[in-house]
């Protein structure tokens, strides 16, 4: 009599378990050091890590613009060293050193986005804008998610991760920033118009902004286009009707100044600060102007890549990795927080290959998750390598062209020219 052997199902592969295994440990250690920070700045600043002088030193910017704003006091606003003096004095209890520099540097529409948090108070207002952006990012990943059943596992590692931790400790707006790159890259398929719309309204924070409309063209969607010029031009009209164009009219030759002949204020206490290609090029010694150079040839080869990868057959969420890498890659400025964006990049790659992954991915992923604990570059050495490894996430992607099995999935159609 002869006995049947029932063989088990082919499930997922086991090989990958080895691999993560080896560096899961050095992620982990980093998160906690990410968190610990974090905690430590809302009880005693610099016990860990650098001293952040105070939990949401950024957020005391963005509620003391538009609280200042709504009062009518365009020229605070417009004074970087008064509107420093000032938010010395409203917070001297909170912060155990006063502020050196911290100007307003957005642009008026980014105000709009604050006016529902503003009636709640500093700490109201600084709890309330982090849990809504993080939900709102929580949504994002949901909303037409290519493995769902992966969903909840990438919603916690991002909302864990160190940039995520340091997003919070200085109440920034990263969150923000991924969940409409993500709603809006997602959405561009079934819903071409609103996706547009929610892309249109990273006009607040314009070099973040600035690859969309390459990523739209690649894909030919022309409503799209239109659908996010409409809403960044509604963005800016209706900050000009709550808080008068007078605003606008100092911010726009401000903002050029800046792109042409930087305040020094600005750079020595801000840009230079970031993990940008320019900020870390000047930290390895490289001449201001070449400096420069090297940040303009970022920003051209990000846009080519984005250009190429909305242009391609890559899968919705591959062509989305590239966007928020380039994206860090291009700007003339970023924070440690900014790095969330990486972080989103890194665990949708991740994720994607978690059946079968190699090696190489997940260390790339180690150096990326670390990126913010590597900033500032000004302390950091290591740090000043960063653009290297936002550089190797976006030639992994495009070497999945070259792979069927990495590049699938649903992608976002193109529209013809007829259709748009």
């Amino acid at each position: 009599m002869s006995v049947s052997v029932q063989r088990p199902m082919p499930g997922p592969s086991r090989s990958w378990s080895g691999i993560p295994l080896m560096l899961l440990p050095a992620m982990a250690i980093a998160t906690l050091f990410g968190w610990g920070i974090l905690i430590s700045t809302l009880v005693h600043p610099g016990w860990i890590g650098l001293n952040h002088i105070g939990p949401g030193t950024d957020w005391m910017v963005f509620y003391g613009a538009v609280r200042s704003m709504l009062a009518g006091n365009l020229a605070l606003v417009i004074d970087g060293d008064a509107f420093t003096a000032y938010l010395n004095r409203s917070f001297a209890s909170w912060l155990t050193v006063p502020l050196e520099f911290r100007p307003w540097f957005y642009p008026p529409s980014f105000l709009v986005l604050l006016l529902p948090v503003a009636p709640l108070g500093f700490v109201g207002s600084y709890v309330a804008f982090q849990a809504a952006t993080a939900g709102f990012l929580a949504w994002a990943f949901r909303n037409r998610a290519d493995q769902p059943q992966l969903t909840p596992y990438i919603i916690a590692a991002v909302l864990v991760s160190p940039a995520a931790a340091l997003n919070l400790a200085d109440g920034q707006c990263a969150f923000l920033v991924a969940a409409l790159l993500v709603a809006g890259v997602r959405l561009l398929g079934p819903r071409p118009l609103l996706g547009g719309a929610i892309l249109g309204l990273l006009s607040f924070k314009p070099q973040f902004f600035l690859l969309v409309p390459l990523a739209l063209l690649g894909l030919r969607q022309y409503r799209s286009l239109c659908a996010a010029a409409c809403s960044a031009f509604a963005l800016a009209v209706a900050s000009a009707m709550v808080f008068g164009v007078e605003l606008w009219l100092w911010w726009i030759p401000q903002a050029l100044n800046n792109l042409v002949s930087p305040d020094a204020k600005w750079l020595g206490y801000g840009r230079i600060w970031g993990h940008s290609v320019w900020a870390c090029a000047v930290l390895l010694g490289v001449p201001e102007r070449l400096a420069s150079m090297l940040q303009l040839a970022a920003i051209l080869s990000s846009a080519a890549a984005t250009l190429v990868a909305f242009r391609s057959s890559l899968s919705t969420d591959n062509k989305l990795i590239v966007l928020l890498a380039a994206t860090v890659l291009a700007a003339p400025h970023s924070g440690p927080y900014d790095a969330t964006l990486l972080a989103v990049a890194v665990v949708l790659w991740l994720a994607a290959s978690i059946d079968a992954p190699r090696f190489r991915d997940w260390l790339i992923g180690l150096g990326i998750w670390m990126v913010p604990l590597l900033s500032p570059a000004v302390y950091v050495p290591a740090g000043r390598l960063s653009p290297l490894l936002t550089v190797a996430l976006i030639g992994l992607v495009f070497g999945a062209l070259r792979s069927p099995a990495r590049s699938g999935g649903p992608a976002i159609p193109a529209s013809s020219t007829r259709g748009a």
